[in-house]
């Protein structure tokens, strides 16, 4: 019945009357049994509380992305510790966060350097994070994924988090590094990677010609200081 009672075994046709006199619907919610099993309801009052209650589970469901962030066994201290706060973000954000460092020629035979690279980036997001897949090489890198643990995928939705998460962004890109484009998976390139060559085009003026020889001179100076400590010539 309307109110929840059970009215027993009755006659369909008999069913449908008491129905139609409580202005209501007659749905059969268990074809299979014997006799068939129906309740007297308001169908479209029904179907709308279970839409509604099934948007507000979609809604409380928490869509986990994969964010990736790239590494090179020459990457610097300095570029190391842009790469850890914006892994540390991603699971800010609620996402996993894939750690790729890359090897080329041969750095890869300087495998433990890279490791304590992933290692040490680990280490400065695991208050965030738990690790889902250890440190692993795999062709020509290495790869590690820290997932966000409960807590942290809690406070994910907190204004004042993301808020927060915003202004570090906007800083970091301040001081000169883009998170979108460095952690472009596609990118084969880094700031660390090799010397660059100044160009001095017709279009450059004096002082912008001069600004992009120092900015040259200093990748210069980090790769230098990159391949004494991995003892390369």
């Amino acid at each position: 019945m309307a109110d929840g009672s059970n009215k027993g075994v009755v006659d369909t046709r008999e069913a449908m009357d008491m129905a139609r006199t409580a202005r209501m619907d007659l749905i059969e919610v268990a074809p299979t049994a014997n006799p068939p099993v129906c309740r007297i309801m308001d169908y479209g009052k029904f179907t709308y509380e279970r839409e509604k209650k099934e948007r507000a589970a979609k809604k409380a469901q928490t869509k986990i992305e994969i964010k990736g962030i790239q590494l090179r066994p020459k990457t610097t201290d300095h570029h190391l510790q842009f790469k850890i706060r914006s892994a540390r973000r991603f699971l800010e954000q609620g996402n996993k966060v894939k750690i790729n460092l890359k090897f080329r020629g041969r750095e890869n035979t300087h495998l433990e350097v890279g490791r304590r690279m992933v290692q040490k980036v680990i280490q400065g997001i695991l208050d965030l994070g738990v690790v889902e897949m250890s440190p692993n090489v795999e062709g020509k890198g290495m790869l590690a994924v820290v997932a966000p643990t409960p807590a942290t995928l809690a406070a994910a939705s907190n204004r004042d988090v993301q808020a927060r998460i915003e202004a570090e962004r906007e800083k970091d890109i301040a001081e000169g590094f883009v998170e979108e484009e460095e952690d472009d998976d596609a990118s084969d390139t880094d700031d660390d990677d090799g010397p660059v060559a100044v160009i001095e085009a017709p279009k450059l003026t004096p002082e912008e010609v001069a600004a992009a020889k120092k900015a040259a001179n200093r990748i210069k100076r980090a790769q230098k200081l990159a391949d004494e400590q991995l003892g390369l010539p």
